[in-house]
């Protein structure tokens, strides 16, 4: 999550308060300990009250906002605003349930992440596969404590995983504020050696000039695009789970896993495909997942959406931003493009497009008041929607439905985060009465 914010910030403007940051870190690291320390009492539960509080507030903001443009067309919306009112009351500590509700949501939680990560350990085997089965384990037996109310009463869930929460993130907040002293100017945060797991950039670094970053551009715009499973396979069949994020079999028996593209125009393009098309058959895909380099693969990269489209479909869904860092997307582009290496788990279509729309995200949120930025971002739940997108991704692999889900919530935050809850309701009362008056003329 850290990480995450980091990139949003841009190096340029953290730097400059590394001091101050690494004090931060320690205090979150020194509040979750407090916190810890007082579960038998309880007298830090405001924390826990006031975080139920907010998400309850902001779920009704969303609920409210999706009524007014139309719950028919904005199901998104109002399954997001039922989910943080549920999550606001589930947090908040009401004595008449005794958090039997939070308790057994988080329980859920730690034991299918657990599950997963256990899973993906030995399935996909990244270099740290050793270090994810061992979180399994431990997530799977904090499940169970949890689960069973013992030694650890479920009233003192949600404070207990948040004092967790705190510890973690605080840790990394110091660990990131101490890197950040050694950063160069002009340097990217991905440098920094907290970025060179796979999901991130491998540590390659780039050392572009930032300049751009958080600005809009007129008439240009980036745009990610995805041809989810399912729209492009021929009659593809399976749980609708499974073949929202990972792969839809056709009627051939054909797995087909999509494809992701990111698109600047008019001159760079990012699509990775593998130079000589890799047999999918069912039987042999479980074999394809192992992400070691047994598994890789001479790739290749398309030339231009166009000619993609040209030689199969257009993408079903596309996500386009205005706001992005086009120099830093042009460094990253010119160095990853050198190695056509591809890997179905490792070094695909999806994990190549998020990481080029990373790089294109450097310091977009760069306002000159990093730390107030920072803390927007911390309690913005749509960056908490993000992070845990990029969380299953790191768990097991990019796909093109979870690069789907990842560039919505990364919009909301980029796009359109500096819209209060007063003017997010008056944007949509707004457009209401446009969709009203337009109707009301194609009648007449």
């Amino acid at each position: 999550m850290i990480r995450l914010a980091f990139l949003l910030l841009g190096g340029d403007a953290l730097r400059p308060q590394w001091r101050l940051l690494a004090i931060v870190g320690a205090i979150t690291c020194l509040l979750g300990l407090l916190m810890l320390a007082d579960l038998s009492d309880g007298k830090l539960s405001v924390v826990t009250d006031t975080l139920g509080i907010l998400l309850a507030l902001h779920g009704l903001v969303e609920l409210a906002a999706a009524m007014l443009l139309g719950v028919r067309t904005h199901l998104r919306a109002v399954a997001r605003g039922l989910a943080f009112l549920i999550a606001g009351f589930l947090v908040a500590d009401i004595p008449w349930d005794n958090n039997i509700g939070s308790a057994t949501l988080f329980g859920a939680a730690f034991a299918i992440d657990g599950v997963l990560r256990i899973a993906s350990a030995a399935v996909v085997r990244n270099p740290r596969w050793r270090q994810g089965l061992a979180a399994g384990l431990v997530e799977i037996t904090l499940a169970i404590v949890i689960l069973a109310g013992h030694p650890l009463p479920h009233r003192l869930t949600v404070p207990f995983c948040l004092a967790l929460l705190l510890l973690s993130s605080g840790y990394t907040l110091f660990q990131l504020a101490m890197q950040l002293r050694a950063l160069g100017p002009g340097r990217s945060v991905t440098s920094l050696p907290f970025y060179a797991s796979r999901n991130w950039h491998g540590g390659g670094g780039h050392g572009y000039e930032n300049r751009g970053a958080g600005a809009e551009f007129p008439g240009q715009t980036l745009m990610l695009h995805v041809w989810t499973a399912t729209g492009s396979a021929d009659g593809g069949h399976g749980p609708i789970v499974v073949r929202r994020y990972v792969a839809a079999v056709d009627r051939h028996g054909v797995v087909s896993t999509g494809h992701a593209a990111l698109e600047l125009p008019p001159d760079l393009y990012v699509s990775h495909y593998p130079a000589v098309e890799i047999d999918r058959d069912s039987d042999d895909f479980r074999h394809l997942l192992d992400s070691r380099t047994q598994n890789d693969v001479a790739g290749r990269f398309q030339p231009s959406y166009a000619e993609e489209v040209a030689g199969w479909c257009p993408a079903d869904q596309t996500v386009t931003f205005t706001r992005f860092n086009p120099a830093a997307l042009r460094a990253f582009w010119r160095e990853y493009s050198q190695d056509t290496t591809y890997n179905l788990t490792a070094r695909n279509c999806s994990s190549s497009s998020i990481l080029a729309l990373d790089a294109a995200m450097e310091g977009v949120l760069r306002d000159g008041k990093p730390l107030r930025r920072l803390l927007k971002l911390l309690v913005d739940p749509h960056f908490w929607l993000l992070r845990l997108v990029r969380g299953r991704a790191e768990l097991m692999t990019w796909t093109p439905g979870l690069a789907l889900d990842y560039a919505r919530f990364l919009h909301e935050v980029t796009e359109r985060g500096d819209r209060r809850w007063r003017q997010r309701l008056q944007d949509a009362w707004r457009e209401r009465h446009i969709a009203a008056r337009a109707r009301i003329g194609e009648r007449a």
